[in-house]
């Protein structure tokens, strides 16, 4: 599993198995077949391609889009979250501000 433990700018593609305890600044995208555990931030928007995993307990200052992958939020959403696809679980206790489409 790779460890993103610094700040990363740009746009950024998740590729492998990956834990974020830093910052990503940019449009982050987790590939297809790929999990993501996030316990860092991303200022930006963050895709979910198919067959990919988020385990978000940080935090997103953008939006989160999920395409067709697994997505479980347990921490920030600053923006909205687009349900187009795969399964999306929200906690009663994670916040987020815009809403879920």
């Amino acid at each position: 599993m790779r460890l993103i433990s610094n700040k990363v700018t740009g746009e950024t593609n998740i590729d492998q198995d990956t834990k974020l305890t830093g910052m990503i600044i940019g449009k982050t995208t987790v590939s297809s077949g790929v999990s993501l555990k996030m316990n860092g931030t991303i200022n930006g928007n963050l895709v979910l391609q198919n067959d990919s995993f988020v385990y978000l307990y940080g935090m997103v200052n953008g939006n989160v889009v999920n395409q067709g992958g697994s997505l479980e939020v347990y921490g920030t959403v600053n923006g909205k979250i687009f349900r187009e696809g795969g399964r999306t679980i929200v906690d009663s206790k994670a916040i987020v501000r815009d809403g879920i489409l």
